[in-house]
């Protein structure tokens, strides 16, 4: 077995590829990272257009079971629409109280076919120092040029004295 001398392994260990991998990841991050932030808005308009698309479905559901009722005449449907939009109470039946708590106010059935109100979702997440810089228009052409610097320096051919 051969001792390898000190001048050997400074020909085997180049700093100059410390300078590439470096540069060649910052070059990367500058196209994976804003990339990446494009994909999540994507994602997250999706998620917000399902839970819009699923509200409508659910509301237009609700107005086709209206629909069916009246088609068939429901009778508690019909007296319900008669005293709301008719203002015809049933000889048996006397006027619905208003403002009592606790006690309907209102014969009208068009309240409870609108489904809950919809809430969108939402993300937040944490921005890093480097989606920061590679996302920012400012500093965006710094860190290109300091990852194009870096490759160049390691590209360089080691010096020899």
């Amino acid at each position: 077995m051969s001792e390898e001398s000190p001048s050997n392994l400074k020909a085997m260990f180049d700093p100059g590829w410390l300078f590439l991998f470096a540069g060649l990841a910052l070059l990367c991050a500058l196209a994976i990272i804003p990339a990446m932030a494009d994909l999540d808005a994507a994602r997250l308009k999706k998620e917000q257009v399902l839970a819009i698309e699923d509200h409508r479905e659910s509301r237009i559901s609700r107005y086709e079971e209206f629909i069916g009722a009246v088609d068939n005449r429901e009778p508690s449907l019909l007296v319900s629409l008669a005293e709301s939009q008719l203002n015809q109470i049933p000889t048996d039946r006397g006027a619905l109280p208003t403002g009592i708590s606790g006690g309907r106010g209102d014969a009208s059935v068009f309240p409870s076919l609108e489904p809950e109100p919809l809430v969108l979702p939402t993300r937040e997440r944490a921005v890093s120092r480097l989606e920061r810089l590679s996302t920012d228009e400012k500093t965006r052409p710094v860190v290109m040029t300091v990852g194009a610097v870096c490759v160049l320096l390691g590209l360089l051919p080691l010096t020899r004295r």
